[in-house]
């Protein structure tokens, strides 16, 4: 009887803390496999409503950060994901990949808002391409010196934005 007190909360917390989706992982897969494995996992993860929820309420408490609480409710996932590069690599950031990367960004439904190419640095942040739809995703990819980071953010992204310009005070309808 006393384990479903353990095994129910630990199954809410966990939940989408287990590993990264498979869409995540494709795009992780296409940019890696650009750079024929010169690159490690240092770490991947993805967490879930619940956790967040739980995160949100503890924010929550500090009265300062009432708008970090609000945003922290709008999302629902969080993916992320750092690679190593190897030792003795040569892979770096280059109009190529970054062509690819739209590609591929492209076949899962996203268009860029920000594309960076700069010496060895890139960015790029994507985001569902239906204009008509409301904004629910984003990704974020840096490649720069020797890491390659990919954060993906689900979600009612709109609202987060517009939590965002009201705390910042901007004088924006939305």
């Amino acid at each position: 009887m006393k384990i479903k007190y353990i095994i129910i909360p630990a199954v809410l917390l966990l939940t989408g803390c287990i590993g990264v989706n498979r869409q995540f992982s494709e795009v992780k897969e296409k940019i890696l496999g650009s750079f024929s494995n010169e690159f490690r996992t240092e770490f991947q993860f993805s967490v879930g409503s619940s956790a967040i929820n739980i995160s949100s309420l503890v924010v929550g408490l500090a009265d300062e950060h009432e708008y970090v609480d609000d945003m922290m409710r709008e999302i629902s996932n969080v993916q992320v994901g750092v690679y190593n590069k190897v030792e003795k690599s040569n892979a770096r950031a280059d109009y190529r990949l970054l062509q690819l990367i739209d590609e591929e960004m492209s076949e899962n439904g996203l268009k860029y808002i920000v594309r960076s190419l700069d010496n060895e640095e890139m960015t790029a942040v994507y985001v569902n391409d239906d204009p008509g739809e409301v904004l629910h995703k984003m990704y974020i990819i840096n490649l720069h010196d020797d890491e390659l980071v990919i954060v993906e953010v689900t979600g009612d992204l709109k609202q987060v934005i517009a939590y965002a310009i009201e705390e910042k005070s901007f004088n924006l309808k939305m």
